[in-house]
C-alpha cells in the first residue's frame, strides 16, 4: 500500500511540475523568427528551382493542400507557363520580409529576370508539419510605391 501512495504522489507532482513548464514557442503576427524564416526560403527556393528544372510534378508538391484540391497539376503549369515565366529561367532570387499573419505566412520575394527585377507576394500556409504555397501575386511598381 505505501508504494501505491509514492507512486500517485510522483504522478501528480509529475502532472504539476509539467503544467508549469512553458508552452512550445509559438509564431506571434509579425515578423517570421530566423527558424522560420529559413525553412520559407527553403521551401519556396526548392519549388522554384524545380519549375526552373521542368519538373513539374516536383514544383506541384510545394503547394498547399487548398491549392491542390482546386487546382490540377495542367493547371498550375499552364498558369506558370503563361503568367510567370519569369520564374522558368530566372537568375536568381532574393527574399524580402517574412511575415506572419492571420491566414498563414507571407514572403516576398525578388525575382531577377532579364536585367529586370520581379517581386512576388508568397502567402503560405502551415498545416500541422506541411508547409505549403497557397499564391504567389506579382506586386507592380506602382503598388509598391503606393505602400
Amino acid at each position: 500500500m505505501e508504494k501505491v501512495k509514492v507512486l500517485i504522489i510522483i504522478a501528480i507532482s509529475t502532472l504539476l511540475i509539467s503544467s508549469c513548464a512553458p508552452a512550445a514557442v509559438e509564431e506571434t503576427l509579425g515578423s517570421c523568427s530566423k527558424d522560420r524564416s529559413v525553412v520559407v526560403k527553403k521551401h519556396i527556393s526548392n519549388q522554384i528551382n524545380a519549375i526552373s528544372d521542368g519538373n513539374w510534378q516536383r514544383a506541384y508538391s510545394y503547394a498547399a493542400a487548398s491549392f491542390q484540391e482546386s487546382v490540377s497539376i495542367d493547371l498550375f503549369k499552364a498558369l506558370i507557363t503563361k503568367q510567370y515565366k519569369f520564374l522558368i529561367s530566372n537568375d536568381g532570387l532574393t527574399f524580402g520580409q517574412c511575415t506572419n499573419t492571420d491566414q498563414g505566412i507571407n514572403q516576398i520575394v525578388e525575382i531577377d529576370f532579364q536585367g529586370k527585377k520581379r517581386t512576388l507576394s508568397y502567402d503560405l500556409t502551415l498545416i500541422g508539419e506541411r508547409l505549403g504555397v497557397v499564391a504567389a501575386t506579382e506586386i507592380s511598381v506602382a503598388d509598391e510605391v503606393a505602400t
